[in-house]
């Protein structure tokens, strides 16, 4: 075998890594979560959830243009992974894209993203801190939390200018 085939093998195994470890990481966090809210009897399309504790990087009301002028569509939110190769959702970030640029403008932690449910569960010992983290980082990136991060950054963006 020559250097050069193996060279090759090593790219493409590291490529395979990189391209398929947070489609798997988000795969494997659903199917436990589905089967923790199983076992649990919770219904994870109805769980309430909190974001209160967001952080933003710019002060409200905005004077930034690309923030202040951005639609609700241009709103990204995206997961926050800690690592290519071993993917752990640390939180959601919120960015608005315009053009070449990408302004921050919210984050949020995951310890900071409230589920009551998953709380009450492990203050009685129901769960453990391991699943409580899985259901949470789960919820952190369903497309229904999304939604509602995506409104509520949109609201604080222009709640002043809606005021006026």
């Amino acid at each position: 075998m020559s250097e050069f085939s193996v060279m090759i093998m090593v790219v493409v195994f590291v490529g395979t890594l990189l391209f398929t470890s947070r489609p798997c990481y988000r795969l494997i966090l659903r199917s436990i979560a589905k089967r923790e809210a199983a076992r649990l009897n919770v219904s994870l399309q109805d769980v309430s959830f909190s974001f209160d504790q967001m952080v933003y990087f710019i002060a409200l009301p905005t004077t930034v243009p690309e923030a202040r002028d951005a639609s609700r569509d241009e709103l990204v939110i995206e997961p926050y992974y800690e690592s290519y190769f071993f993917p752990e959702v640390n939180g959601v970030q919120v960015s608005v894209k315009s053009g070449q640029d990408t302004i921050a403008i919210a984050y949020l932690p995951l310890g900071d993203f409230s589920l009551p449910i998953l709380d009450r569960y492990v203050e009685t010992g129901v769960i453990d801190e391991r699943t409580n983290r899985i259901i949470r980082a789960h919820m952190i990136i369903h497309e229904r939390t999304s939604r509602a991060i995506r409104d509520e950054v949109y609201h604080q963006l222009h709640e002043d200018r809606i005021a006026q």
